[in-house]
């Protein structure tokens, strides 16, 4: 796994429509390469491999986006209020470093500080210290300044075992990163394009425009997901860190093509790549809005598995980012008009 690459990506501070952070550092990865680099009109980044054939189109999406807070209204204590964007754990909003990203780039490190009432969070502010509303002014932080984690990414001393916050969806970026420099030389017979979108954790938005303007003949996205009790790891858990890519039969926003479901499981098992097979009873990923546009795109959503999701930090094994990514090399190599075809055909 390239070390610097992922933790650029989980470093980078990006909440939903201020994902330039990432973008920045996608751009930096994969400028060279020579792909078509456009942009939607909400940010979400895309980059196209186009086949001198001028055929049928492959989307490959994942969300630049991570959960986190925004500066709501200072207060004569010095008191930093916030709203919290997308779904940060309840009792991941208090006592956790946090650092605001003001609008000519500075960072002013915090502690989030929540008030509950029957275990239902109240409001939440960030104390930098500050004595007044002036003290906080004077920093250059004002309404609407973005506030993440202030998480560090690292590795722990058990193999292949990495840490580190926004890994929802900063694993995905960093995949599509990998798989845009595996296959740059290699000739596809379709119009590959990888989008790396935004606002997901907001409502699935950069996805749905992100496939308008591809117009994609088939979808496959790549999100992550974590086990509600880690404590439990029989047959009922299959979101186990460590066991492989997670293959998704439904979620709330979503019902994935069978065809792609089969065709995933056929090229893992050929593969020998273990993968787990999983179903959500609530939630949602970037297929949920992608494959509404226009006719109808088949769709299929792949998960990594990671403990301890929306929070401060998360924690993955590095053999399943790898083994998604062997994956989908083998996925994107493998698939033909033929079969893009069959996945549309009822």
């Amino acid at each position: 796994m390239d070390y610097e690459l992922l933790g650029a990506l989980c470093n980078a501070d990006a909440l939903a429509g201020d994902e330039e952070e990432v973008r920045q550092v996608i751009r930096s990865e994969l400028s060279q390469l020579g792909w078509v680099e456009r942009t939607d009109g909400l940010g979400s980044l895309i980059y196209s491999k186009e086949s001198p054939q001028n055929s049928q189109s492959v989307m490959l999406c994942g969300h630049m986006d991570e959960v986190g807070f925004m500066v709501r209204t200072i207060d004569e204590l010095g008191l930093i209020h916030l709203m919290k964007v997308g779904g940060v754990q309840t009792y991941g909003q208090c006592y956790q470093h946090v650092r605001v990203t003001t609008q000519d780039g500075r960072k002013v490190k915090g502690m989030a500080i929540a008030q509950y009432q029957n275990e239902t969070v109240q409001r939440v502010f960030c104390d930098i210290g500050a004595q007044s509303r002036e003290e906080v002014e004077a920093l250059g932080i004002q309404t609407g300044d973005m506030v993440t984690f202030d998480t560090d990414f690292k590795a722990y001393q058990v193999d292949d075992i990495y840490a580190g916050k926004a890994m929802d969806n900063r694993l995905a970026c960093y995949i599509m990163c990998q798989l845009a420099k595996r296959l740059d030389k290699v000739d596809l017979p379709y119009n590959l394009h990888l989008a790396f979108t935004s606002s997901e954790e907001v409502g699935i938005r950069g996805a749905r425009t992100a496939a308008q303007m591809i117009n994609p003949d088939s979808v496959f996205v790549i999100d992550v997901a974590t086990a509600p009790n880690q404590l439990i790891r029989d047959h009922t858990n299959q979101r186990q860190m460590g066991q492989g890519p997670i293959l998704t039969f439904f979620d709330r926003t979503l019902s994935p093509n069978r065809k792609m479901t089969q065709y995933i499981r056929h090229i893992a098992k050929d593969k020998g790549i273990k993968i787990q097979c999983d179903m959500f009873n609530s939630g949602g990923t970037d297929g949920g809005e992608a494959h509404k546009v226009h006719d109808g795109k088949p769709t299929v959503v792949t998960i990594v598995p990671v403990r301890y999701g929306h929070c401060t930090a998360s924690l993955v094994n590095s053999r399943d980012v790898d083994q998604m990514t062997d994956l989908f090399q083998a996925i994107l190599e493998s698939l033909d008009s033929a079969r893009l075809t069959q996945f549309r055909q009822f």
